[in-house]
């Protein structure tokens, strides 16, 4: 999915998949029954070099991006740029 003008609302306790370019969320899905290579393969076929996949959770009203393990072997935030793209784009 694109995300749409307006901010998404993630309640609390959800996730969804992102792809974050350009300091944008670009694609995002709440399937998360994807793995994050199954979503960017469906999403953009290959992850270009300047973007970034990961999940985004909301947990005890703290909305964060996480890194996915597959593409970057480590589950910490994101970096801020990433979580400034988030905070634009979900609520």
């Amino acid at each position: 999915m694109k995300p749409p003008a307006e901010k998404i609302e993630v309640q609390d306790g959800y996730y969804m998949l992102i792809i974050v370019q350009d300091g944008v969320v670009k694609h995002f899905t709440p399937n998360v029954s994807l793995s994050h290579a199954d979503f960017v393969k469906r999403s953009v076929g290959t992850l270009p070099a300047d973007a970034w996949v990961g999940s985004v959770t909301k947990n005890d009203g703290y909305l964060t991006a996480i890194n996915s393990f597959t593409f970057y072997q480590n589950q910490l935030p994101a970096p801020i740029e990433i979580q400034k793209a988030v905070q634009a784009q979900f609520c």
